[in-house]
């Protein structure tokens, strides 16, 4: 099977890509109704119709009714869910959502290219560019709210959690990262060659 133009590895790769993209949206959703879940159970738990341990740990109920008998059910929730822990995770969900539609959909618009056979266009360096610079702002991120959750489980505790948070330098992220450097400007130089061997003819 030939790399580039139809019925290539590259049309393969797109349609694998057009998949994804939509399991990125279904996983955005699930997202934004689990922060909408939680900011109900925090109504809840403040107007006392579910017991605050559920958020610290451990077994409880809810009721519902006035006097507790139209609805009751009891729970066991060892870890717990306090806001230093949800709050940070719901940020960090948000942020690679967010950062693979970025890359994912940079990604599809150089795969038409290739699927047409035709990869050195100028906008490919383009989304290169786009996809090392949306992975760095990944990565960064992923540091700043590491040390945002360390922080506050220091501050605020959590009775089941290690407070000693370790970030991890992921080397393999960041030689992708330099790698597509790289290749954004073998693309933006591959283009310019192009263009004016066009010119000259």
């Amino acid at each position: 099977m030939k790399a580039l133009g139809r019925g290539s590895i590259a049309s393969v790769v797109r349609v694998g890509l057009q998949v994804t993209w939509v399991l990125l949206w279904v996983a955005a959703g699930a997202l934004v109704l689990g922060a909408f879940g939680y900011g109900l159970l925090l109504w809840l738990v403040n107007t006392g119709a579910v017991d605050a341990t559920i958020l610290s740990g451990g077994g409880g109920h809810i009721r519902m009714g006035d006097d507790g008998s139209t609805f009751h059910l009891t729970y066991d929730n060892p870890a717990g869910i306090t806001w230093p822990v949800a709050v940070p995770a719901f940020l960090i969900g948000a942020v690679a959502i967010t950062g693979a539609l970025i890359i994912v959909w940079r990604l599809r618009k150089l795969f038409d290219s290739f699927s047409s056979g035709e990869p050195f266009r100028r906008e490919n360096a383009q989304h290169l560019r786009v996809i090392w610079i949306t992975m760095l702002g990944i990565e960064l991120a992923r540091y700043a709210l590491l040390a945002l959750t360390g922080l506050l489980l220091v501050n605020f505790g959590h009775p089941h959690m290690d407070a000693n948070y370790q970030i991890n330098i992921d080397l393999s992220t960041w030689g992708a990262i330099l790698i597509l450097i790289v290749l954004a400007e073998v693309f933006r130089e591959g283009a310019r060659l192009k263009e004016e061997q066009e010119l000259t003819i």
